[in-house]
């Protein structure tokens, strides 16, 4: 992504002090806020994950002590078989999960043999829970996958298993891959669960990515996946770009340097393939600050080829300007190597997000590389708190770049505090809606290169709903669009705890009920609290 220059910089006008306790003049509400909000098309199937219920006869139980031939066992397993590994064997080696060429859906679960001892279901997998338990290790002696799919696999269940590269490899490129050269609708795997997976590198080794999802009905759930990172080249802690889905992410630890999480950045090779339906909840996205000047650095979470996606309950920490310009969200239409007109991010809803410490809060283009016949588009970004946006450590511009080319977006109750930029614009983007967010900016308000910032707003979004927001910025009031308000400071919204980065409102806030249809500015922060409980695990 290109840098946007930012070298307007409009004269700043000092506001007047206020009562708190006073509640501010309703602003005149413009007609075309009366139009409806969008329709964001939700997932259209929601995997069911519980552990499978054993067959009522069939089953075996395949043991495989230290130094066993694991191989041999995955291939003689059928459906409706368990796969046992001894407490802290290590088998090293490129193991691959066969297609048994059957129409049978039970599963087939590989799981320690002290699986009496696991964390409950839903209980997210720790480094230190898997030391404790001395899971079953597996890993690659070389550059290739520890853990791959055969075409048509399905059906597997892989169940608290410690993945990953030997200690003296130093580059391997993928832990897990679900779905390897997928070229028919035949080859794609499909029923795979992750279950309480600790998948990870090493501090000083190349790990590309850790899981590869190009595969359908697949989910990643209560697991840990860290140390993927590369210098020079994007890295993922979950990598989609060649499977329809639908796919699961719920409770997981992510660290992805490159990405956390990306969907698209590869040209499908199965004509018409978007990853679709795609639950994306209650995950910890980080990037350790010793990362900085040593794996390269782009977003948290990047959407080039997707639809219908919920990116729900998630808290999203630490990204820096480096390989892009350290967003947190990316969204766009992308054509990556010229073969994928097709490729279209839509119908994605952002909302209960806790992000923090990032270069760039958002940054939403219509398209990008080779042509698209549709570009993004339904986008809504709602109840989401965004803070600490591009301020050292972590460098960017600001809380939005919202670049060229979108359809239907919708961003409102959002409560975003601590940007150095408020929002960048270019290209022409329609039906573009702003309110009722609580935004504060430090340097710059809305800016788009040699424009006022009505001119920059007419320009970059014609007929944009810009209403109902509280904008703490250098340039309060000036050419803004009527029906917005312009507290002097932070302070002066009245928040809950504002040091505290508590940003609930307090009853005497001014703004407390003050947004469209009678509710409060900014994010409902009461439900983000709840949406976010327990997501970050020591």
């Amino acid at each position: 992504m290109k840098r946007v220059s930012r070298w307007l910089v409009v004269a700043a006008v000092v506001g007047t002090a206020r009562d708190l306790s006073a509640r501010p003049a309703r602003a005149p509400l413009p007609q075309q806020l009366d139009a409806p909000e969008i329709n964001v098309e939700p997932p259209r199937i929601f995997l069911k994950t519980a552990m499978p219920a054993a067959p009522a006869t069939g089953r075996r139980v395949i043991s495989v002590a230290a130094g066993g031939n694991l191989q041999q066992a995955l291939d003689a397993a059928q459906p409706g078989d368990v796969i046992e590994l001894a407490k802290g064997a290590v088998f090293s080696g490129n193991f691959t999960l066969r297609n048994k060429n059957t129409a049978s859906d039970a599963w087939i679960v590989i799981r320690p043999a002290n699986h009496a001892n696991l964390p409950a279901e839903g209980t997210r997998m720790t480094p230190a829970v898997a030391q404790r338990l001395a899971l079953p290790r597996i890993e690659t002696p070389n550059a290739e996958d520890p853990i791959k799919t055969a075409r048509g696999a399905h059906h597997y269940r892989l169940v608290a298993l410690d993945v990953g590269i030997a200690a003296a490899r130093n580059q391997a490129w993928t832990a897990i891959t679900l779905g390897d050269d997928n070229r028919t609708l035949a080859d794609i795997p499909h029923d795979l669960v992750l279950d309480r997976m600790y998948v990870h590198g090493n501090a000083t080794a190349t790990l590309r990515r850790c899981v590869v999802i190009n595969s359908a009905s697949t989910a990643i759930i209560d697991s840990w996946l860290s140390d993927c990172h590369e210098k020079g080249s994007d890295s993922q802690a979950i990598l989609g770009y060649n499977g329809p889905g639908p796919f699961k992410i719920v409770n997981n630890y992510l660290e992805g340097a490159g990405e956390n999480v990306m969907f698209g950045g590869a040209d499908p090779s199965i004509v018409g393939m978007v990853p679709s339906d795609i639950e994306i909840r209650r995950n910890h996205f980080y990037k350790p600050l010793a990362w900085k000047g040593k794996w390269t650095i782009k977003n948290h979470l990047e959407l080039k080829n997707a639809q219908r996606v919920l990116i729900e309950g998630n808290v999203m920490e630490n990204s820096w300007w480096d390989g892009q310009a350290g967003a947190s969200l990316l969204v766009k239409s992308t054509n990556q190597s010229g073969k994928c007109q097709w490729c279209v991010s839509r119908d994605v809803n952002i909302r209960l997000n806790l992000i923090r410490n990032v270069g760039v809060g958002i940054a939403f283009t219509g398209m990008d590389g080779g042509p698209v016949t549709t570009t993004a588009r339904n986008i809504s970004m709602t109840d989401n708190v965004i803070s600490r946006i591009n301020l050292p450590p972590f460098e960017g511009d600001g809380f939005a770049m919202i670049l060229s080319g979108l359809t239907s977006v919708v961003i409102a109750h959002n409560t975003i505090v601590e940007a150095k930029t408020a929002m960048v614009l270019g290209g022409v983007n329609q039906d573009f809606s702003f309110h009722d967010n609580i935004l504060a900016s430090i340097k710059y308000g809305v800016i788009a290169d040699g424009m006022t910032v009505k001119a920059a707003i007419a320009t970059h979004l014609p007929g944009s709903r810009f209403i109902r927001n509280a904008l703490v910025v250098p340039d309060a009031g000036v050419d803004y669009p009527q029906g917005n308000y312009f507290p002097p400071s932070l302070r002066a919204i009245g928040f809950e705890d504002l040091a505290g980065e508590n940003y609930r409102l307090v009853r005497i806030s001014k703004y407390e009920k003050a947004g469209t249809g009678g509710k409060d500015i900014g994010a409902d922060v009461v439900a983000l609290d709840a949406a976010i409980a327990g997501v970050r695990v020591p």
